[in-house]
């Protein structure tokens, strides 16, 4: 899901509105004249949460020029599905719309699209998010059709988002490469001393274990392999056979000892 705030500008021309005027000024109405006339029924599809700002009263305004012309404006924020595909994770870029929809008017009543094709979107030069960076915004129109309905207009605002990578070299990456490389210490440990091996080796397993988990606690249950999920499973098979490469040594510093002890019996 992604939320999205935004002022949602409506550009029509009913000459029901027109009125006369030497000055050639528009009027400004706020929201309660907005329930008096006829304005576009625009909803945004795969909505799951929308609501109009209502501090300190609705955030609406309608401004009607002498020629009929009408601007209603309104300051919306929507929560909206987002289809990403994590196969690439955290080395993603995923494409995101919010897309816009008349519910009521067929492409034959109501006919959207976009003023000034991209210049349309305006967008805050500082905005930012944790782990994302937008990286542009583009506007695209289409027919939608419905079996049942017939034809619709549908606008959507395209944009992508590219992660940011160093969040998860702190969290992820550098830890497993540490872990991977603190298990080659027992290789350096002599093979008598038990516990020191043992410990060392059942830590670094269980602490690739818990980072494991951590990362997968923190992402969507998706039924496919993600980049990441490789990265940390094979760093857990690194660490896994050190601990074996100790059992190993053991047995067969066990089996040799036995043969000699054989021999020096004969």
């Amino acid at each position: 899901d992604f939320t999205m705030t935004l002022y949602l500008r409506h550009y029509w021309k009913d000459e029901r509105l027109s009125f006369p005027s030497t000055t050639n000024k528009s009027m400004t109405f706020d929201g309660r004249l907005v329930k008096k006339i006829w304005v576009p029924d625009v909803f945004f599809v795969h909505s799951k949460r929308s609501f109009i700002h209502d501090t300190t009263t609705d955030n609406i305004m309608l401004r009607v020029f002498p020629d009929g012309h009408v601007l209603y404006s309104m300051r919306i924020t929507v929560t909206a599905m987002c289809n990403m595909d994590f196969s690439r994770f955290p080395l993603d870029s995923q494409t995101c719309s919010l897309e816009l929809e008349s519910y009521a008017y067929t492409d034959e009543d109501l006919m959207l699209y976009w003023k000034n094709g991209n210049e349309s979107l305006k967008t805050d030069e500082k905005i930012s998010l944790s782990q994302f960076l937008i990286q542009k915004f583009h506007t695209t129109s289409r027919l939608a059709f419905y079996s049942s309905t017939g034809w619709y207009n549908r606008l959507y605002i395209n944009f992508t988002l590219h992660r940011h990578i160093f969040f998860f070299l702190l969290q992820t990456y550098f830890p497993a490469s540490l872990m991977v490389m603190l298990s080659w210490v027992s290789f350096w440990i002599d093979h008598r001393a038990v516990p020191a091996r043992v410990s060392l080796g059942i830590t670094t397993v269980l602490t690739m274990s818990t980072i494991i988990t951590g990362v997968n606690a923190s992402m969507p249950r998706v039924s496919y392999i993600k980049a990441v999920d490789i990265y940390l499973w094979v760093s857990f098979v690194f660490v896994f056979l050190s601990v074996l490469e100790y059992a190993a040594v053991n047995y067969l510093t066990t089996v040799q000892e036995r043969k000699e002890r054989k021999l020096r019996e004969r």
